[in-house]
């Protein structure tokens, strides 16, 4: 049963099984394995349930209405990124571009190695895997859906001995929209609003909405419920709810997991809540060509380039709305102008980076979190590399000019001009990024003196708090992380049953 709180009374108390806080891709799944297992379940959520009818093509009208403070979280240091969070039921999976990797052996053999992680392998993931993409329809993007855009830079990509690939991703029936990272306008990738928290609910899970939870109600070292307040059309604070229960998981994310804890001053004897921020910082090489593109046209984000994996650098497609791209150039006024003359001529693809920056998360004095993080000079090597690569890319394809996210190279009109760049020292200030993956915050492992919960998700200092989200990964995972995190949630799952039972 899905519920807006609004019809509900104020002073809510309920008492279950278990209750969630958040309805993303560790949310969600962890919901449905649960009440699947005959558990009472009451999930809350603090943004609004939207359906497709709700995905317009007003992409600024979907940015205020399902993207945490309208899309204008902000990392503080050098460069400033900014960072879309989601704020809907189905969390950030209902505007993100529906890639669909699993992490990999090699970076789970890393964690283990420094870390512990006893009782938790590789292996023990495989399963969960499994059934996570077999829910979500998880098939490479197709022929028929990847567009010009990403077609476009494969070709120039193999002209330089590079290995392009379709992506993995969890929309089986995609038409080729294009505004994936607005809401499908079709249903056609299955978010969680769409796949596990239906069923959970078929399977009696009880899932709230516009209900923002604030306190973990703690008694002898146990968590045994959660309080919060209703939040009426406007977002305010409109009535109280309490929920009482035997376990309490958090699946706020990176950013508010972390900012949850802090707040309520809890779990925090490692001093390392907050801490170790990593988010997969990105940057994007748009080319100019003098042949109609029409890169909208298709999946944004359809194909791949992982050569330079292993480096911590990977290349996947991208592209935005007028309104949007039109912000990411460099240019301003007349010369802005002259450029978005060209939009159905050009085409762009992103940089990725496995970062080994970090940052942190702390409570601040207002009531939002403050996130800070700067990128240190290896990663920012990463990104000098790989911009100069898809830029050579782009020339190999017959870009006529190629704009750069780096001041003092915003364009280059042949490729010679990249050797200036490659013998040029880059400062990080100088580069434009995003982000998109936080990770890093309540780190597992198996010493509570360095790690916020133990290998089976559950934190070292108080018992039954769970928390099953990118939070919990020790590092970057190299690749986008949402299977991942489902995964993990089913593990999550796998042992609070085990421990209830």
């Amino acid at each position: 049963m899905i519920i807006d709180s609004n019809t509900l009374d104020d002073n809510f108390r309920e008492t279950a099984d278990v209750v969630i806080v958040g309805s993303g891709a560790g949310g969600a799944p962890i919901a449905y394995q649960l009440a699947a297992s005959g558990l009472k379940v009451i999930l809350v959520e603090d943004g609004k349930n939207f359906d497709i009818s709700s995905f317009k093509r007003d992409s600024w009208k979907v940015m205020r209405d399902m993207y945490r403070d309208s899309g204008t979280v902000l990392t503080s240091g050098s460069p400033s990124l900014p960072m879309p969070l989601g704020n809907a039921l189905g969390g950030t999976t209902i505007i993100n571009s529906g890639t669909c990797f699993r992490m990999s052996e090699k970076v789970f053999i890393d964690w283990k190695k420094n870390f512990g992680l006893s009782g938790f392998d590789y292996a023990n993931l495989i399963p969960h895997f499994e059934t996570v993409e077999k829910m979500i329809g998880v098939a490479d993007a197709t022929a028929e859906t990847v567009g010009s855009n990403n077609i476009l830079f494969a070709e120039g990509a193999k002209k330089l001995g590079l290995h392009p690939k379709p992506l993995p991703r969890n929309a089986p029936d995609c038409k080729g929209a294009g505004l994936c990272v607005f809401g499908c306008p079709n249903g056609a990738k299955k978010s969680m609003e769409l796949t596990f928290l239906p069923a959970a609910s078929e399977k009696g899970a009880t899932i709230i909405t516009s209900a923002r939870a604030e306190k973990i109600i703690i008694q002898n070292g146990q968590a045994i419920g959660i309080a919060g307040s209703f939040l009426d059309e406007n977002k305010k604070k409109r009535g109280k709810f309490q929920i009482d229960s035997k376990v309490v998981i958090l699946s706020c994310g990176a950013i508010y997991s972390p900012y949850f804890l802090l707040k309520n001053k809890i779990a925090n004897s490692s001093k390392q809540v907050g801490k170790n921020l990593h988010i997969h910082p990105a940057a994007k090489v748009v080319g100019i060509f003098n042949e109609t593109i029409n890169a909208w046209s298709g999946i944004p984000q359809g194909y791949y380039v992982d050569d330079y994996a292993d480096e911590g650098i990977m290349f996947e497609g991208f592209f935005l709305p007028p309104a949007f791209l039109s912000f990411a150039l460099p240019a301003y006024g007349m010369d802005l102008k002259k450029l978005m003359a060209n939009y159905s001529k050009m085409a762009g693809f992103g940089i990725m980076v496995t970062d080994s920056s970090h940052g942190k998360v702390i409570a601040g004095l207002d009531k939002s979190p403050m996130i800070f993080y700067s990128l240190n000079k290896t990663d920012t090597s990463k990104f000098k590399k790989g911009i100069e690569i898809a830029a050579r890319v782009y020339f190999e394809a017959g870009a006529k000019k190629v704009l750069l996210p780096l001041i003092g190279f915003d364009e280059i009109n042949h490729p010679d001009e990249l050797k200036i760049l490659h013998e040029t020292e880059i400062k990080p200030s100088q580069l434009e990024l995003s982000a998109f993956h936080p990770m890093g915050t309540c780190r597992m492992g198996d010493n509570p003196k360095t790690s916020v919960v133990n290998p089976f998700l559950e934190t070292h200092d108080i018992k039954n708090l769970f928390i099953a989200d990118a939070s919990v990964f020790p590092s970057s995972l190299g690749v986008n992380p949402q299977v991942s995190i489902m995964a993990f949630s089913l593990w999550a799952a796998e042992n609070i049953l085990k421990q209830i039972r």
